[in-house]
């Protein structure tokens, strides 16, 4: 056995170790690995969501006033403005809160980024379908091929992230940080204690 393999520890003496001691070296190879290509920050991406997310904010602010003045109150025995001009507000919200999290680079964006698309989403759908032969119809239409886009941009940008962290976490387990898809992707958990569990290149137990 070379002097290399003989310096590193064994599972055993990882188990000996105190708890404050284990998580002092976690953080010593957190910070002296490097990142896998994957984990590298998508060129330009980051400034696009934020542009695209702040024009949006923008842009509605004036919006909802407009519907707030020219909606009418009810239609078909519901409450029609108070449905479109608070739908729109949440959307305002989720814009707002998707530009300051991806700024500030919380995990809390992925919410954020998943919530807006979704909300981007239902929007050109509602639109189109509810204003199907009427004046509005083709309108609709164009606002809706520019809703689904940033939709899917915001969508991707969240599976982005998220396949970054399974990246990170891979690597700083001793494992192949080799990008998987999401939905091949295994949930990431703590293995049972006291059980020895070997790990496959994808992070599952076997």
């Amino acid at each position: 056995m070379s002097e290399t393999e003989e310096s590193v520890p064994t599972r055993d003496d990882v188990q000996g170790w105190s708890a404050h001691k284990r998580a002092s070296v976690a953080r010593l190879l957190a910070e002296s690995i490097d990142p896998p290509p994957v984990a590298a920050r998508p060129l330009g991406r980051r400034r696009v969501v934020l542009a695209v997310g702040g024009v949006g904010a923008v842009f509605l602010l004036p919006w909802l006033v407009f519907l707030s003045v020219t909606l009418p109150a009810t239609s078909s025995g519901g409450a029609w403005r108070t449905v479109w001009v608070g739908f729109d507000v949440a959307l305002v919200a989720a814009l707002v809160a998707t530009v300051l999290t991806v700024w500030l680079r919380r995990q809390v964006a992925l919410i954020a980024l998943v919530i807006t698309a979704t909300l981007l989403a239902c929007d050109a759908w509602f639109d189109v379908c509810l204003s199907w032969g009427t004046d509005e119809h083709w309108g609709s239409i164009a606002a809706a091929l520019v809703e689904l886009p940033v939709a899917i941009l915001l969508a991707n940008s969240a599976a982005v992230l998220m396949r970054r962290n399974f990246a990170v976490i891979a690597l700083l387990r001793g494992l192949d940080p080799t990008a998987l898809p999401l939905w091949r992707q295994p949930m990431i958990h703590f293995a049972p204690t006291g059980r020895s569990k070997r790990m496959n290149p994808a992070g599952q137990a076997r």
